[in-house]
């Protein structure tokens, strides 16, 4: 007889970290509020300030991209004295938490955003991806990496591809309420 566990503690171990493994990778319910400013280095004219604002639920999907987000999703980038960036669709909300990141007090389960979506950048279509952290109270640890390119464009309009801490501001990750999002 062919068995693909020959022994029940080989099987029991197997099963065991089968279920770390796909924990660890599971999205976490909630959603993420707030924004501020940060120096984006990455922009062609210099060191520039960006803002933001934003409103953000985490997916709802058992895929681990975050599918399905749940709403309202609202999120507002700022620069270059008159730029604008404005959500319509977030098609990725993957809330999870970072090892690294040790925000106290800890009142979610989550600590990073990584989102993904259209919008209108000065009224024409674009879409971004962007990562948020909430690295605790006031929010001097949080960071902020976005990313908007025109709709056919290839060079995008914001790249601040790295991990930016907060200048003035503050993320804070919410933990899903009464079985919600």
């Amino acid at each position: 007889m062919n068995r693909p566990c020959g022994k029940a503690v080989l099987c029991g171990a197997a099963a065991a970290a089968a279920m770390m493994v796909g924990s660890a990778w599971a999205h976490e319910p909630g959603r993420m509020t707030g924004g501020g400013s940060f120096f984006c280095s990455e922009l062609a004219t210099g060191q520039q300030r960006v803002t933001h604002g934003f409103e953000l639920h985490c997916g709802q999907g058992t895929q681990f991209e975050g599918s399905d987000p749940a709403e309202p999703n609202n999120l507002e980038i700022n620069f270059s004295g008159g730029d604008n960036f404005h959500l319509t669709t977030l098609s990725k909300g993957l809330c999870t938490n970072d090892p690294n990141i040790e925000p106290q007090p800890p009142t979610a389960p989550f600590d990073t955003f990584e989102g993904a979506g259209t919008g209108t950048f000065n009224g024409q279509p674009a879409s971004i991806t962007f990562t948020f952290t909430d690295g605790g109270e006031p929010g001097t640890k949080d960071t902020a990496l976005v990313i908007i390119t025109l709709a056919g464009s290839a060079t995008p309009a914001l790249k601040c591809d790295t991990a930016t801490p907060l200048t003035f501001g503050n993320h804070q990750a919410h933990k899903a309420t009464d079985g919600t999002q």
